[in-house]
């Protein structure tokens, strides 16, 4: 049976696709018709193909990665880091074997401890993913805050 596993560099999100999901999320890339049950050596090629215009559903970034689901199991698959929530880079795995649970790298877990306040993180627009600003809108003698979507053309939030 065919299983990829499709994952985003960018913010870490991956999800394990069977041939339904694969042809769904073709479908919605253009890459394939309605047709009823297409071939899964069909599916497999088309995936590899329009992986690079797939949306990520996390971050809104285009271009996801395809990895053998088969291959992950073993162990083989070098895009099986956990990720630090903080700064995204790879925890170490002898941190990860004595905290499994750990969701943070040594340096931003003693930075969280020490007190330091987190960056900010950028607002994407809901719609097109694009960078969302907060102007200041004056009517009426009120100083009133709106976002705004930095996309062209600018979708309306």
């Amino acid at each position: 049976m065919l299983s990829r596993i499709l994952s985003c560099s960018g913010c870490g999100w991956r999800t394990v696709c069977g041939p339904a999901d694969i042809a769904a999320r073709l479908r919605l890339v253009g890459q394939l018709r309605r047709d009823g049950e297409p071939d899964e050596a069909i599916l497999a090629e088309l995936l590899t193909d329009a992986a690079a215009r797939m949306t990520c559903p996390g971050c809104k970034r285009i271009g996801l990665v395809v990895g053998d689901a088969d291959r992950a199991e073993d162990g083989d698959d070098w895009q099986t880091a956990v990720l630090c929530d903080r700064c995204r880079q790879p925890i170490d795995p002898e941190r990860l074997e004595i905290f499994p649970e750990s969701r943070r790298c040594v340096a931003c877990q003693s930075r969280a401890e020490a007190g330091e306040p987190e960056p900010d993180e950028p607002d994407f627009c809901p719609r097109c993913g694009s960078l969302v600003e907060l102007r200041v809108s004056r009517g009426g003698g009120l100083t009133r805050y709106k976002r705004f979507c930095t996309g062209v053309p600018s979708c309306r939030l």
